[in-house]
């Protein structure tokens, strides 16, 4: 009875380690998804704008973008709708694993679509540099308007309600709002924290 219960556990032991399948998920050190640049590097076969004309409509047309999200959909439809002559512009992401976004235009006879989302696309160009330049304006990079490099230290919040004089986080002087002259919270006429 021995020996035939050794075979027997031998047995459940091999057929147990041969069809063992491949554990995969967050616990087996692998993971199931694409690789990182795979979200924004496309093979050199495909494309990352594809035109589609609508036959039975000359003044239709559909984009196909790839690798972008609903960040570049909203800000073409909403650029597209600013446009006079185009009377239909929207955008859909037909699956959320599949990165791929269609954007749908359809003109009057003033302009093709394919002009339409050029002129949106060279408005959009000139805003975000209207952008950046008003915040390079507003937010100079100079060692004067740099935040304190040393948040934590004794001589970045001197004097900032909350803080303690000489002293930062770290050494443990960090001084609660119920204390006096951190501001009166919400009801200060000053604002929250003193500010």
């Amino acid at each position: 009875l021995l020996p035939l219960l050794f075979f027997f556990l031998l047995f459940c032991l091999f057929f147990l380690t041969k069809n063992k399948k491949k554990k995969t998920g967050a616990g087996s050190g692998s993971m199931n998804q694409p690789d990182r640049y795979a979200r924004f590097v496309l093979p050199d076969e495909i494309s990352k704008v594809d035109l589609e004309l609508e036959q039975n409509n000359k003044n239709a047309a559909t984009y196909t973008i790839r690798l972008e999200d609903h960040t570049l959909g909203n800000l073409l439809r909403q650029q597209l709708h600013e446009d006079e002559s185009v009377i239909f512009a929207g955008y859909r992401i037909p699956h959320p694993l599949d990165p791929v976004m269609l954007v749908r235009i359809q003109t009057t006879d003033a302009k093709t679509p394919q002009q339409a989302m050029h002129d949106a696309v060279n408005e959009l160009k000139q805003e975000v540099a209207y952008l950046m330049e008003s915040l390079q304006q507003q937010c100079p990079r100079s060692p004067t308007h740099m935040p304190p490099q040393d948040p934590f230290g004794t001589a970045a919040y001197a004097g900032v309600p909350g803080h303690a004089a000489g002293a930062g986080y770290a050494s443990g002087a960090y001084v609660p709002p119920s204390a006096a002259g951190y501001g009166d919270g919400y009801a200060g006429a000053s604002g929250y924290g003193g500010f």
